[in-house]
């Protein structure tokens, strides 16, 4: 039997551990998921993440390397997760205990990062030499390919797009800046933002409440009430797209793109949300870079961080 050399990358979150198995073209050849149970401790869901890695190999495949996903700051020359709060890590050196256990090389990829390389190399991006890579949903996560290279910054923590500021005078975020565009144009400031409004015009907002049914008003509520005519929900999506064509136009203006790469929660709202956006970008930005750049949809779906960590290793 001929052996396949194939790549594994592996997307590790507070709730699911994803596996997918390559090969040197990039193909999916194999794929499985498992419950994180981060509450366990480290060690548990490190052989979970062993045993998860077993189980997508076949006898043919030849192994030749592990890329990790993961949220949280990293010191990916040591392998070591120092700190992820979605995990309750704390100078976990993951990248020698899977070296260990495999005896391959073992590369520890911000989540955000890998996902973007993913679309880049084989998803949405691909063809292009420079791509942005965004997700709204209760965050913003991004990444940036700029010359065919993913933009990792000092320590590896480069394209926080989330944290520029679209508002100098906003509330103060959780990162210490004030006005950014994550409080603006995610998934959770949709819900916030909805609240407001519904605690000020109840009137205008009667689809959204019955929709909530008295629990926190989410993105999701707001969806499902815009799509019905509540007007409190409109606005609030509109106020967001809004808000994200003002990071948009800044982020266009400094990286000058072919191509921006948004998906999450809030993006899948669809055109109340990007219409918006599209205008203020129309009308706020140099007509020479915002011309032309192309905005889609993530075509990889949740496989985005893991395919992106398997390439990157193997690159």
């Amino acid at each position: 039997m001929m052996n396949t050399k194939v790549y594994v990358g592996i997307d590790l979150g507070g709730t699911k551990i994803l596996a997918v198995i390559l090969d040197e073209n990039g193909v999916t050849l194999n794929k499985a998921e498992t419950s994180t149970n981060a509450h366990e401790g480290a060690e548990p869901v490190i052989q979970r993440m062993i045993e998860l890695i077993k189980t997508c190999l076949e006898p043919e495949h030849q192994l030749a390397s592990i890329g990790v996903a993961t949220a949280g700051t990293l010191n990916s020359k040591e392998g070591i997760v120092a700190t992820a709060s979605n995990l309750g890590w704390d100078q976990v050196p993951l990248g020698k205990r899977l070296g260990q256990e495999f005896g391959v090389p073992v590369n520890l990829e911000n989540d955000a990062n890998a996902a973007a390389y993913g679309e880049w190399a084989v998803g949405a991006g691909r063809g292009t030499q420079n791509c942005v890579y965004i997700t709204a949903s209760t965050g913003i996560g991004s990444g940036i390919i700029s010359g065919g290279k993913l933009i990792r910054g000092r320590d590896s923590s480069a394209g926080e797009l989330g944290h520029i500021t679209i508002d100098m005078n906003g509330p103060r975020c959780l990162c210490g800046n004030i006005g950014c565009l994550e409080l603006y144009a995610s998934g959770t400031s949709i819900g916030r933002r909805a609240q407001e409004l519904a605690s000020q015009f109840p009137e205008k907002a009667a689809v959204l409440l019955e929709k909530a049914g008295g629990s926190a008003i989410t993105s999701r509520h707001v969806a499902e009430a815009a799509a019905l005519g509540d007007e409190v929900s409109a606005q609030a999506i509109e106020e967001a797209g809004k808000a994200l064509g003002n990071g948009l136009v800044s982020i266009i203006h400094i990286m000058n793109p072919e191509v921006i790469v948004l998906g999450g929660g809030a993006a899948s709202i669809g055109a109340p949300l990007l219409e918006p956006m599209k205008q203020v970008i129309a009308e706020r930005g140099i007509y020479s870079l915002t011309n032309g750049v192309r905005i889609v949809s993530p075509t990889l779906g949740k496989e985005a961080g893991a395919i992106g960590a398997a390439l990157l290793v193997a690159e």
